[in-house]
């Protein structure tokens, strides 16, 4: 052989030797990236909804996956068609609010139709229930509790955000959502009812989760509350123009829905 020919077999050997690495290299890093998108793509969620259960329904004939709406907070009316609440953005809060669960629940359900109830649910819901239009599930529902009491009437934080405020301010109503969303770090959000009625909503975070607990509580009481809040920056989600609203304090004042 000669010395063009032992040039060409140590480029060839190189070569091979080159992409060899190469395929190993990528081999290792396919298992890890993959997971990784996978479970930025799934969030899981649970929460509580306050309101007047205003009727459940059966979306197909032979379905055992049926919705529940209710009505958020007191007295709150019929703001959109089912077509576009279907159409609103994931974490969108408007009447009706709606839930779906297995039909071997609708007698119990059936009884409440009319009543103010407190829920607890959670996202996402199980492959049993896809075929509902509603993406939470139920997991408990029961009355109002008129007869809880707690012996604490106000709970104020020093667990706030890390940007600059914007503003402050004080906002009054009953507490119809609160959500607890299991992600990397866990996020606590509420959504108030803002005066004694209608379809005005505000949607609040914090960080501190014994906030978030007393927060349950005021809700599952249905009782009105004063919420101070302050206005931030914010590099992720929110709701008011590239600001998020954090609790600070929250005030019990007395029963809000009967």
């Amino acid at each position: 052989m000669n010395i063009n020919g032992y040039i060409n077999m140590s480029a060839l050997l190189r070569i091979r030797y080159i992409s060899t690495h190469y395929l190993l290299l990528l081999l290792l890093l396919v298992p890890v990236s993959c997971p990784i998108a996978a479970q930025s793509l799934h969030i899981d969620s649970k929460g509580y909804a306050l309101g007047q259960l205003s009727g459940v329904h059966r979306e197909r004939a032979g379905n055992r996956a049926i919705r529940g709406d209710i009505l958020l907070g007191h007295e709150g009316n019929f703001t959109l068609n089912r077509q576009q609440v279907e159409q609103q953005p994931s974490g969108f809060i408007a009447n009706p609010w709606s839930f779906c669960f297995e039909d071997d629940r609708y007698d119990e359900l059936e009884k409440l139709v009319g009543s103010y109830v407190v829920l607890e649910y959670k996202t996402p819901r199980k492959s049993a229930l896809l075929s509902c239009s509603a993406i939470n599930e139920l997991i408990h529902i029961y009355p109002v509790s008129q007869r809880r009491l707690l012996n604490q009437t106000q709970f104020v934080t020093d667990e706030l955000g890390l940007h600059n405020e914007v503003s402050s301010g004080v906002e009054f109503g009953v507490i119809t959502n609160v959500i607890e969303s299991e992600e990397r770090n866990r996020r606590y959000s509420l959504t108030l009812q803002v005066g004694n009625s209608g379809n005005q909503f505000r949607h609040f975070n914090t960080m501190d989760p014994d906030l978030f607990y007393f927060a349950v509580e005021c809700l599952k009481m249905a009782v009105n509350v004063r919420i101070h809040y302050i206005e931030q920056f914010s590099k992720g989600l929110h709701y008011d123009g590239g600001t998020i609203l954090y609790v600070w304090k929250v005030e019990i004042l007395g029963r809000g829905v009967n």
